[in-house]
């Protein structure tokens, strides 16, 4: 039986792998100027992928071994790229972020048959929370999403059940109901005691928003107090901090770029001009410490290698001074 991950939880849990947009568990973006991403195909080299999970066929999707050469595509029209998600091209199943290789081509996407969770891409499954019952369809209704693997513990509820939402096929992934793929209620008087915090949306007729009346627990029109807008405009500021975090690999920041608009994916744990963060952010540029003649960047930490003429190493400051004439 696989314990579901109840959002409030995430807090607690220093471990879990940054969330991030798509169900494959290795993006594989570039940040261009006018927001926009393209394909990073060397984020898909053997030596830059790092597994969000035990990479040993576990049970989990998330601890799925790593592919091997898989090939950098998009997740959908307008959407960020993976590493070896289902269209990807490949040669054996290897290839392929979990799922298998079909025809020539990584299959296992949202909706797609399947008789079991292997049959599945990224962090999609076929299963059910229990893992004993198939239900046909990878991210299907009544299947699993809520990997342990996945989402951000300094994030929000409605962040990670919006990071959930991308392993459903419905796009909606009910953490209340057991972490299983649901569907969104669409219809006042809609029953939403299985989900009362997510499940309501909007009436499909009229557009207008719903929510889960706590009396009732059916879904009815929402109000629309004062300052609704202010909180949408905050909304989309925080959706857009949000995707950044998400659209980088786990191990890398997204860092804005110095003069440009735009963001570069930065490993601060060894970048050199920004260690231990981006530099807008309080990063240090190893490189520009005084006296400095070969220095690294480990740990998230500048560590001096070798001081330049002139200069000695000081144990007590971890620095090179001056050396007295």
């Amino acid at each position: 039986m696989r314990s579901v991950l109840a959002l409030a939880s995430l807090v607690s849990l220093s471990s879990v792998a940054l969330a991030q947009t798509g169900y494959g568990r290795f993006p594989c973006n570039i940040f261009n100027g006018d927001g926009t991403l393209s394909a990073d195909p060397n984020q898909c080299l053997d030596s830059q992928l790092i597994p969000p999970g035990s990479a040993d066929d576990s049970g989990f999707q998330g601890d799925g071994a790593t592919p091997t050469n898989p090939e950098c595509v998009a997740y959908g029209p307008n959407a960020g790229f993976f590493c070896g998600i289902a269209g990807a091209a490949c040669t054996t199943d290897d290839n392929c972020d979990n799922g298998v290789c079909s025809g020539g081509v990584c299959s296992g996407g949202p909706g797609t048959d399947c008789d079991a969770d292997s049959s599945c891409s990224g962090f999609l499954y076929c299963s059910d929370p229990s893992g004993e019952n198939i239900l046909g369809t990878c991210g299907g209704d009544g299947t699993f999403c809520n990997d342990p693997s996945t989402g951000n513990p300094d994030g929000t509820a409605a962040e990670n059940f919006d990071t959930y939402n991308q392993y459903c096929a419905s796009g909606f992934c009910s953490i209340n109901d057991g972490g299983v793929c649901s569907n969104f209620v669409t219809q006042v008087d809609g029953d939403c005691s299985f989900d009362p915090e997510f499940a309501c949306t909007v009436d499909s007729d009229t557009g207008a928003a719903l929510t889960c009346d706590a009396t009732s627990l059916t879904c009815q029109l929402a109000p629309q107090p004062t300052g609704a807008r202010a909180r949408a405009r905050r909304a989309r500021v925080n959706g857009a901090a949000l995707f950044k975090r998400r659209a980088c690999p786990l191990s890398h920041t997204a860092c804005a770029i110095s003069g440009a608009k735009g963001f570069e994916c930065v490993d601060t744990l060894s970048n050199l001009e920004q260690c231990g963060a981006c530099a807008t952010e309080g990063g240090v540029d190893c490189t520009s410490l005084p006296g400095v003649e070969s220095v690294g960047c480990m740990a998230g930490v500048c560590e001096i290698w070798s001081c330049a003429d002139g200069y000695s190493f000081d144990s007590a400051s971890s620095a090179c001074v001056a050396t007295l004439a």
